[in-house]
């Protein structure tokens, strides 16, 4: 909402040192309240009418603007998608690991990584900020749902986790079996999407919260319809 704030305000031609003057303090503690410090909701209702908006219409844009910021275009998907090494660097950065860990646990050699972050610059995937820090444009919880990222599911991913032996002792998993109308598979799609949140917030926990080593795991929640199982025709039914 501040971004969006700031930039109704640029376009009706108000800089940061004319608000200043026209509230009458420093154009240090406007800076302050541009980006949410120390901004109280009367001062912020003050800056809208600054910009001629509402801040019922600030929240409209902000959540249109999030909304396009998580959207990839076939293009960028096509790429991510062709590269593995450029899929797995921009993995890590979407979920706020240095690109660093690509060379430290996925082996892939410095030189690599930083050939795979400058593209991902040019493909407008991630921001450069400064003290050689990278930011994704990509919202940790974006669906991959379109075509190439399915096709790329469906070739890597999916043999991965048929390969996986579930006898294993060490082997997590769990499975439930259950009857679904409409309406509750479309309730189990809301879980599904919530329990991806959920992990994100107990991987950041366990990440700056505990020194015990740590690996990477793949998390697959997946549903689909049950049909009867038939024993193989050459398998005695006695």
């Amino acid at each position: 909402m501040l971004a969006a704030l700031r930039r109704a305000l640029k376009g009706a031609g108000w800089t940061q040192l004319k608000l200043a003057e026209e509230f009458g303090v420093a154009s240090a503690t406007m800076k302050r309240w541009l980006h949410g410090r120390g901004l109280s909701f009367h001062t912020l209702e003050r800056l809208c009418s600054f910009a001629d908006i509402t801040i019922a219409d600030l929240a409209q844009e902000s959540h249109v603007a999030e909304r396009e910021r998580n959207q990839l275009t076939l293009a960028q998907e096509k790429a991510l998608t062709e590269d593995s090494g450029l899929s797995t660097v921009f993995f890590l950065i979407v979920n706020d690991w240095p690109p660093a860990e690509a060379t430290e646990y996925f082996n892939i050699p410095q030189e690599d990584v930083e050939r795979h972050v400058k593209r991902l610059e040019r493909l407008a995937l991630i921001d450069r900020r400064s003290g050689g820090r990278v930011r994704a444009r990509l919202d940790p919880a974006y669906v991959w749902r379109r075509a190439p990222m399915r096709r790329h599911f469906d070739r890597v991913m999916k043999p991965y986790f048929l390969s996986m032996d579930f006898g294993r002792a060490d082997a997590v998993f769990g499975v439930e079996t259950i009857k679904l109308s409409p309406l509750g598979l479309a309730r189990l799609r809301e879980r599904i999407e919530q329990f991806r949140t959920e992990l994100r917030v107990m991987a950041r926990q366990d990440r700056f919260g505990t020194v015990l080593p740590a690996d990477w795991y793949a998390v697959l929640a997946v549903a689909r319809p049950m049909k009867p199982v038939l024993f193989p025709e050459d398998q005695s039914s006695d």
